[in-house]
């Protein structure tokens, strides 16, 4: 079974998930040995500090050790040799999380080592996986925590982001320690992970189901003062390689948001800002005057234009759909964009922006179908201002878009404040109760983690993600990405915040590996629980304000079972 057609149904393939599938055939066909469920050789078992796997090592110099081991709740300072501790929900497990500072080895390349410890009383497989395939009760980590794509072996934790919310950058792990690793209850075992050069004196770490928490970055001098063997941290990664070197440079993390009456789209990224106009709101059916409700969409334009006083370059585009021949379409598009930059010289100053105006036709669509859905997305107009100097204040400081007013639009599901929780049922019988008591607000950004607790009295497949993932289809997300299916499967990335007329997806920021935005969420929501409590992690842009609403709106194919909101969601200082 394709792995599209099997998302799109909400079912699996039996035996085994769809990451360990994935995994499985990657290793392979690299001609690595596969032995899940089997001991691995040169592992040696035991309690408490004593389980190594393929790369992954047991405590020992790798642990905390004798050194000081803070909480999550006292973020480490700048030369702070502590380890930061998390109590992590790990798709219904309970796994804690021991977090070392980064040590920079050298200029190329930096460390972090990421100790996982389950619950001597965790419960069993069984007991939380719909469709178990482990018959030792041992819980593959790397399902959750490792990169689920074909394309990138699973390796350790290498999930696990490195992100500077002052400068709106994130680091992705070149490499991680061991294949599969699995913790039997009461098992824990260091997972090492090798970023590029690290440049902060502190760094916030986002782990996937366990939560966030601020690290110091260290000189390799001082990395046996945070209990750190660099020969065993290079030995352990060595063993196990699967180094992507194109992820060592950090990206810049990026913002897309939606006018709520959808008026509008905008992204912003490190460089540029986009800001696509519907033409359907914009102008009328085949002409390139602009309708009454163009006025609010280019009204949000030009405040992002007052943002940077210094200028920059300025394009304004028009497309069409494919319902009338080329050359009608192709002139429909450049009025249209034409149009567009009359009314923007009225409402600001233009003088310090190089400005070119453009029309394409029908020959770049945003998506290639014939759909009425379809040609409604292609008929727009784009606008992308790139400033001088970057959109680093705009990131920091995002603009509400003033588009659809301040009014929510009606939810589509059961609606509760974000201490009290929501509870949601599917057509499979499953129940999940959400809460989010509060997100912590860094830089231009906010830090949140919902909480959910899942009970299902059957067996069955209750496509646990369908309660957090965006699809707009079955192929693509909000943004059109068609390529996106790969790296988004199981995503949170339909987290939304409503705000200031606003639609707020989580942030992103573009994979070199993958060629599309892959959101600051969880990539491995896979779909076999059923029961338990997991840790969610979002990252959304900041859009300001003391409180925000988290909405969640379902696939089309899958109604309104999914759908929810919460709100009155306070916003807390760092």
């Amino acid at each position: 079974m394709s792995l599209v057609f099997s998302r799109s149904l909400g079912v699996s393939a039996r035996g085994a998930s769809r990451r360990s599938f994935v995994a499985l055939s990657a290793l392979t066909g690299l001609a690595l040995p596969v032995l899940t469920g089997c001991d691995l050789p040169g592992v040696s078992k035991g309690k408490g500090g004593s389980t190594s796997s393929s790369g992954a090592t047991t405590g020992g110099s790798a642990s905390p050790g004798g050194s000081a081991t803070a909480s999550a709740s006292a973020p480490a300072k700048a030369g702070s040799t502590e380890w930061q501790k998390l109590d992590g929900h790990v798709m219904g497990h309970k796994v804690s999380v021991e977090v070392s500072p980064v040590v920079r080895q050298d200029d190329k390349t930096s460390y972090i080592a990421v100790k996982l410890t389950r619950a001597s009383d965790d419960a069993s497989i069984d007991t939380i996986n719909a469709s178990p395939y482990s018959d030792d009760n041992k819980l593959n980590i790397s399902n959750y925590l490792g990169v689920p794509s074909i394309y990138r072996p699973g390796t350790g934790v290498s999930l696990v982001k490195l992100l500077d919310t002052a400068s709106g950058r994130v680091w992705s792990a070149i490499d991680g320690s061991g294949l599969f690793l699995e913790l039997a209850p009461g098992e824990d075992m260091t997972s090492y992970l090798s970023f590029g050069k690290v440049d902060t004196d502190t760094v916030t770490v986002m782990v996937p189901m366990a939560g966030f928490t601020t690290v110091s970055v260290l000189d390799a001098d001082d990395a046996k003062k945070a209990k750190i063997d660099l020969s065993i941290a290079q030995a352990a990664l060595k063993q196990s390689s699967h180094d992507v070197p194109e992820l060592a440079a950090p990206v810049a993390i990026e913002r897309y948001t939606r006018a709520l009456d959808d008026s509008t789209s905008t992204h912003a990224g490190g460089k540029d800002i986009t800001v696509t106009l519907a033409s359907d709101v914009t102008f009328a059916s085949d002409s390139a005057d602009l309708a009454s409700g163009a006025e609010a969409q280019l009204q949000t334009v030009a405040s992002q234009l007052s943002q940077y006083p210094d200028g920059g370059t300025l394009s304004i585009v028009g497309h069409t759909d494919d319902v009338q021949d080329d050359a009608y379409n192709q002139t429909l598009s450049e009025k249209r964009a034409n149009a567009v930059k009359t009314r923007l010289e009225q409402l600001t100053k233009l003088d310090k922006w190089q400005t070119s105006v453009s029309g394409k036709g029908e020959s770049e669509p945003k998506v290639n179908d014939t759909t009425d859905q379809a040609r409604a997305v292609n008929r727009r107009v784009e606008i992308t201002l790139t400033p001088t100097g970057g959109t680093s204040k705009k990131n920091a400081s995002p603009t509400p878009n003033s588009s659809g007013g301040g009014k929510l639009p009606d939810p589509k599901g059961p609606v509760a404040e974000g201490s009290d929780g929501v509870t949601v049922k599917s057509d499979s019988g499953a129940q999940l109760t959400i809460t989010i008591d509060h997100v912590t607000r860094q830089g231009g950004y906010l830090l949140g983690q919902l909480h959910t607790t899942l009970s299902s009295k059957n067996s069955t497949n209750p496509t646990f993600y369908a309660w957090f993932d965006d699809k707009e289809t079955f192929f693509t997300n909000s943004r059109g990405e068609d390529g996106s299916e790969e790296a988004t499967t199981y995503a949170a990335d339909g987290l939304t915040l409503l705000a200031g007329g606003e639609r707020i997806y989580p942030a992103d920021y573009r994979d070199a590996g993958f060629k599309t935005h892959v959101p600051l969420t969880e990539l491995a929501l896979t779909p076999f629980i059923k029961a338990g409590t997991t840790t969610i992690c979002v990252v959304w842009p900041d859009p300001g304000g003391d409180t925000v609403t988290l909405d969640h709106l379902p696939a089309p194919h899958l109604g309104s079972s999914y759908a929810y909101r919460l709100t009155d969601i306070p916003i807390k200082n760092s």
